[in-house]
This record gives structure tokens, C-alpha cells and sequence, in this order.
């Protein structure tokens, strides 16, 4: 189902933009941007903000009752497919960031249908080649791994730069003198290099890290700036223990990766739940990347 109806559900069930932010995990924002898309592509408005709650319009009434049903009857084709498809566990490899985001989203049956390793790029798509995993999911532009194999392009990752809020310049910046960075080895690492030299980002590393949770950690006690997926900082963004250092928008592309035999319905399922997860989490604010 269309993140957008999701979305504009759950506002329509709690009464709140920031109740169905809460319910779904995903910041207020995003809440407001898929809405706002809906009411562009019907040309109509869905909902009237009022000063606590929201009331839907006549045809925002109209718009919730067909997308109730609609998930009811995506809910009914998932039991199906699920019913009818071999009962065994699948194997996956998902970097880390991508894990974190799907364990915090995801519902308890693809949680149970999967034996997850977490790990990087590389060492994903070499188990997918040696059919040691049945699924990856990886950054990087997979071009060159083999006849064998199939890729799928998601949408891709946002990140941004965090400080402590008090290291935190009072506009846009071009220069981070202190940046807290991925492992030099990593895919994510040479991907950022190369598009800080292409946005005209002049950004110097002072630590390392293969652990996002020890970068953000270090950057809510004051010791530089970390470049984190939003997803896992919007808490602390929330809360105050964090603030966004205006820069040019910053993309990480993620890509799922199989053999080509491979299409069982969990697996498609999950690809199309994690593509829906990313969709829902970019969220690109003009005040805070302006070009």
C-alpha cells in the first residue's frame, strides 16, 4: 500500500499529525509531506488542521473509507501469500543502518520468516554470490557482480551531519572540521568522500568508527560532528540531544541484491516493505539543505 494512505490513515485514526507520527515511528514531517501529496494529486483537501485536531473534509472522509478498504484487502493478498509459500526461515544480509530501521518498523511475521546478519556491502554480496544468504541489502552502485545475481534500486538512505546542539552554526555550512567518520574501508565511507567532493563539501575526518550508534553517542557528548542516517537520530533531533548542521542534501543509495532463482513472496515482500520504509523516512527540508 501507498506510504502516502498509510500515513493519511493514521491521521484519520488518531485525530493528530504527531499521534500518527508516533504510531507509525516516523517524524511529524513526513506525516505532514505525504499528506500534503495526497491532497496535490486529488486537488481537494483532505483535512482541516484545527487548533489540537485534525477534522477530515467531506472528501477526506471519502479518501479514508476507500483506503481502509484497500488495506483490508492487502492484508487479506499478504495472508495468502504467506499461507501458500514454503514455511522455512530465510537467510539475509542487511548493513547495519537498514537493520535499524527495519527492526523499529517492521511487523513480527517478517521478523520471524528471516535469520538476519548484519554487515557490510562487501562481504553481503559476496554471500549472496556463494548462495549463503538469500537476500542482501547494500549501498554502493552493484555494477559489476555477476550474471547470476539480480539488483533492485531502493530509494535511497538520507543523511545528515549532527552535533551537540551547542557546536551547532546558526546557518549553512561548507566546511566540517571535525567529523566524526564511518570506517575508511567501507563502501558508505568512499560513496560520501566522493559526493562531498562533487556538492563542494570541504569535510575533514577525526575519527573512525564501523559503529553509527559509538558516532552518534560521541556526537550527544560534544566530540564533532557525526553523518548519520536520519531515521537514527530523529529521536535525539526530537529530544534536543542532537541538531542537523545545514548542508547540501546528502543521499546514500541502497540497492536489495539476489540470485536470480530467488523470488519467493517473503522475499518480494520484505524488498517492497524495506523500499517503503526509506520512501516514508526522506524527508527534504529546503530550510535545512539549502542550495
Amino acid at each position: 500500500m501507498d506510504h502516502r494512505f498509510k500515513k493519511y490513515l493514521a491521521v484519520a485514526d488518531t485525530g493528530s499529525f504527531s499521534a500518527a507520527a508516533k504510531k507509525l515511528k516516523v517524524t511529524q514531517p513526513a506525516i505532514t509531506l505525504a499528506v500534503a501529496s495526497l491532497e496535490r494529486a486529488f486537488g481537494t483537501k483532505l483535512c482541516v488542521r484545527n487548533k489540537h485536531t485534525i477534522t477530515l473534509t467531506p472528501d477526506g472522509e471519502v479518501v479514508a473509507r476507500s483506503a481502509k478498504k484497500i488495506a483490508v484487502e492487502i492484508e487479506k493478498m499478504e495472508a495468502t501469500l504467506t499461507n501458500a509459500q514454503d514455511k522455512s526461515q530465510y537467510n539475509v544480509g542487511i548493513i547495519d543502518s537498514i537493520a535499524h530501521l527495519l527492526y523499529n518498523s517492521t511487523d513480527a511475521l517478517l521478523k520471524n520468516k528471516f535469520e538476519v546478519m548484519v554487515d557490510n556491502s562487501r562481504r553481503i554480496v559476496n554471500d549472496v554470490l556463494a548462495s549463503k544468504i538469500d537476500i542482501g541489502v547494500i549501498t554502493g552502485q552493484p555494477t559489476t557482480i555477476g550474471n547470476s545475481v539480480t539488483t533492485h534500486k531502493l530509494h535511497n538512505e538520507e543523511f545528515v551531519f549532527v552535533c551537540a546542539p551547542y557546536m551547532a552554526p546558526n546557518k549553512a555550512v561548507t566546511s566540517i572540521d571535525d567529523w566524526l567518520a564511518i570506517n575508511q574501508d567501507s563502501t558508505s565511507y568512499r560513496h560520501f568522500v566522493k559526493l562531498f567532493k562533487k556538492e563542494g563539501l570541504r569535510v575533514t575526518p577525526v575519527f573512525y568508527s564501523t559503529s553509527m550508534e559509538l558516532l552518534k553517542e560521541m556526537a550527544v557528548a560534544g566530540k564533532g560532528t557525526a553523518l548519520l542516517p536520519r531515521h537514527l537520530v530523529s529521536e535525539s533531533i526530537d529530544n534536543g540531544t542532537l541538531d542537523i548542521v545545514a548542508t547540501k542534501p546528502l543521499y546514500r543509495p541502497i540497492w536489495a541484491v539476489t540470485k536470480k532463482e530467488q523470488n519467493a513472496p517473503v522475499i518480494i515482500q520484505l524488498t517492497r516493505q524495506i523500499d517503503d520504509l526509506l520512501a516514508s523516512n526522506i524527508y527534504k527540508s529546503t530550510s535545512m539543505h539549502a542550495r
